[in-house]
């Protein structure tokens, strides 16, 4: 679900400084009491209603090891992410999920390419 444009947390915000109760402001604008009172409390707080940061403000458990990861896969270019997940277990002492150390070596600029050998016989 999308969050709320600014726009309208502006105009949330201005009818609660103009004195209504957030039950008048919520049905005015046709959102929840709860809603009202989190854009009030954090305009209270920091100054303002906009919307904060949607993810991507976690850091990977491989942060300040990608050049021992990219070592391995250089001396050793068929390893298996499998393999790599449990190399990093043992060596490392991070735990990581495939999916996980997937998304870090694609975002590191590395990719897992097919050996022809494995690829499926094409059509005759």
């Amino acid at each position: 679900m999308r969050p709320y444009g600014e726009d309208l947390r502006k105009r949330i915000i201005a009818d609660k400084r103009a004195g209504k109760s957030s039950v008048e402001v919520a049905e005015r604008f046709a959102v929840s009491q709860r809603t009202v009172e989190r854009y009030w409390e954090r305009y209270e707080k920091k100054g303002h209603c906009r919307v904060g940061q949607i993810g991507g403000h976690l850091s990977s458990r491989l942060a300040g090891h990608e050049k021992v990861v990219a070592g391995w896969i250089a001396a050793q270019p068929d390893l298996s992410l499998e393999e790599l997940c449990a190399r990093c277990q043992k060596e490392l002492n991070v735990t990581l999920s495939v999916s996980g150390l997937w998304h870090r070596l694609k975002a590191m600029g590395l990719s897992y390419k097919k050996k022809d050998a494995r690829r499926r016989a094409g059509s005759p």
